[in-house]
């Protein structure tokens, strides 16, 4: 059986999928199967490498970045992240339950090494744009990065009082970890349709501070003429008023005098650093976990895999992979 998720990357919430699954289903061997687990992965662009799969199992993944695939024989969905997924595959609303990371919520992390930072994670695409740990050391609060290895960036976020997160498995492993946090949107990149899908399904009510987003044209796209970085500008004030393509009005755009900019930035993430952050309630946690547990036995079945001896508990250590 072949774990499929977003390749190319090291983005924590990918890496989660090759240490759930192996832990929870076994080291199976499955020819022409395909399990997508954690990430956004349901569109057509992305399911086009599984055109050759037989079976397509999903366990947690979400709908976005692009149009639906295209459902037939091989789909089955023993979970879906929640409603907005289901609803845009057209499948019944009992197939949302949650994002697959809250399989880690049945670990105790209250043995994690408490640092008492207020942490800021951003989205890994975000990191390209400007100096993260500069602007963050200006605010005062600690920079984690999105592409540590998992069990270090969950001892981070499991030690911290409170978590400021762009990249949504940043706040989802606070959430599971039981630590508060807010979320905030810094340019085009930030995703609220998939932040609105996992949060609706623990009843949290979303409120995403939307900081202004831009770049260091020092930093990001650096080999560009000026001329390249004033285009995005031109295309940005076009789609203001109506014109151009809708991708543009997505557009984070360059800064000219950056240290003016992350000096802003740096005030903004410390004003939040103030505020107070959320959590689901620890009933809602509890019963989603319970269910995508049921949902991994229907999936065991299916595949006829044996379940692995620790495996009912999650008593497994969470340690960074085998080299």
């Amino acid at each position: 059986m072949k774990t499929v998720f977003a390749s190319g990357s090291d983005n924590v919430g990918d890496e989660l999928n090759e240490w759930i699954w192996p832990a929870l289903l076994g080291d199976i061997q499955r020819e022409g199967v395909a399990l997508l687990g954690i990430g956004t992965l349901l569109n057509e662009a992305f399911c086009r490498r599984l055109d050759s799969a037989e079976r397509i199992l999903v366990l947690g993944s979400g709908a976005g970045y692009g149009k639906p695939p295209t459902l037939d024989r091989r789909w089955r969905f023993h979970a879906v992240r929640g409603l907005r997924t289901a609803r845009a595959l057209g499948l019944d609303d009992d197939r949302a339950v949650a994002d697959p990371a809250y399989l880690l919520a049945s670990l105790d992390w209250r043995s994690a090494r408490a640092h008492g930072d207020v942490v800021v994670v951003p989205h890994h695409r975000s990191l390209r744009y400007l100096d993260w740990q500069r602007v963050c050391a200006a605010a005062g609060v600690r920079f984690v990065s999105p592409l540590l290895p998992a069990a270090q960036f969950m001892q981070a976020i499991a030690g911290a009082r409170l978590v400021l997160s762009e990249a949504m498995h940043g706040a989802i492993l606070a959430d599971v970890a039981r630590v508060p946090w807010q979320g905030f949107g810094f340019g085009g990149q930030f995703n609220q349709d998939k932040w609105l899908d996992w949060a609706q399904m623990l009843d949290l009510d979303l409120c995403i501070r939307h900081l202004p987003g831009f770049y260091d044209p020092a930093r990001f796209s650096q080999d560009r003429p000026l001329r390249y970085h004033l285009g995005k500008v031109f295309k940005s004030s076009m789609s203001r008023a109506g014109l151009g393509r809708e991708k543009w009005q997505r557009m984070t755009l360059p800064s000219f005098q950056p240290a003016r900019a992350e000096t802003a930035l740096a005030r903004q993430l410390g004003e939040l650093a103030g505020l107070p952050g959320t959590l689901s309630s620890t009933a809602r946690l509890h019963g989603r976990v319970e269910q995508l547990y049921q949902r991994v036995d229907e999936l065991r079945a299916e595949l006829q895999a044996p379940r692995p001896s620790a495996c009912k508990a999650m008593a497994w250590h969470f340690s960074p992979r085998p080299e």
